[in-house]
């Protein structure tokens, strides 16, 4: 299951987070793809959001500190891969976060293998200066899953 959605500015990014945010439990993984400013660390802003993660905390990208963690309704562990290695990766444990919260990896495209059948992969294309394309995908139990919030107008 995929689908196309066109956001024109940053609050329509957040939104579209903030309501993927409510859908997630532990366990839950999202692989976020794109180029530098293509929106994915203000998509993880919505996702946060819809997980209630207390909004007076600042969502940064995890860029140096590779994983930054957020308690809310259920914990987000906000990974980015950016200056990693593949080996880095490897060594990194990111997979020991599923069981106990939510798990955002941000250039996911630099990982060797994903070990879940079931996750939600969003492809960020920057446009313009506020617009941005967004391809969602959903594997294993999020395809049928995305099927409704397509037909409910996600």
């Amino acid at each position: 299951m995929e689908f196309n959605l066109i956001t024109n500015k940053e609050e329509e990014t957040i939104a579209l987070g903030k309501k993927l945010g409510k859908l997630l439990n532990p366990g839950d993984l999202v692989l976020l793809k794109g180029d530098l400013g293509s929106g994915k660390t203000t998509l993880v802003k919505g996702i946060a959001e819809g997980l209630e993660v207390n909004p007076e905390i600042y969502i940064t990208s995890p860029t140096f500190s590779l994983i930054n963690i957020y308690e809310g309704r259920h914990t987000l562990y906000h990974v980015d891969l950016y200056r990693l290695e593949i080996e880095d990766i490897e060594e990194l444990g990111i997979w020991e976060y599923l069981g106990s919260g939510v798990v955002v990896i941000e250039w996911a495209e630099k990982l060797p293998q994903i070990p879940k059948k079931d996750f939600i992969e969003i492809i960020l294309e920057f446009i313009d200066y506020t617009r941005r394309k967004i391809i969602i995908s959903g594997y294993g139990e999020w395809k049928e899953l995305l099927k409704a919030l397509e037909r409910d107008g996600l």
